[in-house]
């Protein structure tokens, strides 16, 4: 596992459990979408949930799927998602630990593929994509949901700077064209971004998730702080407050092989 994996892994198994309980990944709206995407008529029989985290999405997918494939490459993430499943009585999901951009799996395996909030963690997101492609059935259904930053240099290098100083395994978030680029480059037939919307976080709170050493918060406070005017009005993010709200946004694309 290179360098990057491990961070990922390290990352999870000290901060896993902030995610249990997270707004943003247990509550979110985009929730509820990527079931109405699956619709109730003709459930998919297996579905696959990549970098499960704490298990949001499969738990999800348990209702609208016949069966699911919870995986993530953290072993302690899938441990409080299987505790998380025991608590709500879902016996439909089996947890699985594995390597999004090396899927320990075979070819044309699954009708549905789901990955949330979690491929700017990848080093080669478009491995990843391929590897989704690649353990579809024909006709099968990639579901992707992630962070985006504005089109423009500025804050697109600000932001990235200031996620990886609060979380060392984040890689990259791109906007939205570069996220449909990389899908494309997967070799799927359609790649539709359906919705895009705005999730607004507290400063503290979101640092405090993921558990963001001191020195690093104080250098992404300044990051911020000093940046331009017009970075500041994108991101939301007023350097007179004490705990700040900071504008994240996310994009839904539906892909079909």
């Amino acid at each position: 596992m290179d360098a990057a994996k491990d961070r990922v892994r390290d990352q999870y198994q000290r901060s896993g459990d902030g995610y249990r309980e997270s707004v943003i990944h247990a509550k979110g709206k985009d929730l509820e979408w990527i079931a109405e995407e699956i619709g109730p008529s003709s459930p998919p029989l297996l579905a696959l949930d990549i970098a499960t985290g704490a298990g949001h999405t499969a738990f999800v997918l348990s209702r609208v799927c016949r069966r699911v494939v919870g995986l993530d490459i953290t072993p302690r993430m899938l441990e409080i998602a299987a505790e998380e499943a025991d608590r709500r009585g879902l016996d439909n999901i089996t947890w699985f630990e594995g390597d999004a951009e090396n899927l320990p799996l075979p070819d044309r395996l699954f009708d549905l593929v789901t990955s949330r909030i979690a491929p700017h963690h990848f080093p080669h997101p478009e491995q990843a994509f391929a590897e989704a492609r690649r353990v579809l059935v024909p006709g099968g259904r990639l579901i992707l949901v992630d962070n985006i930053v504005p089109d423009d240099s500025a804050t697109d290098r600000i932001l990235n700077e200031v996620e990886t100083l609060r979380d060392p395994s984040h890689q990259r978030v791109f906007p939205i064209v570069g996220w449909t680029r990389l899908l494309e480059a997967a070799g799927f037939s359609t790649v539709a971004h359906v919705r895009s919307w705005e999730t607004p976080v507290q400063w503290r709170e979101w640092m405090d998730r993921a558990r963001t050493p001191t020195p690093s918060r104080e250098q992404a406070w300044k990051l911020l702080q000093t940046a331009p005017e017009s970075v500041q009005q994108k991101l939301g993010f007023d350097p007179t407050a004490d705990d700040p709200t900071l504008i994240l946004r996310k994009s839904m694309w539906i892909c079909r092989k």
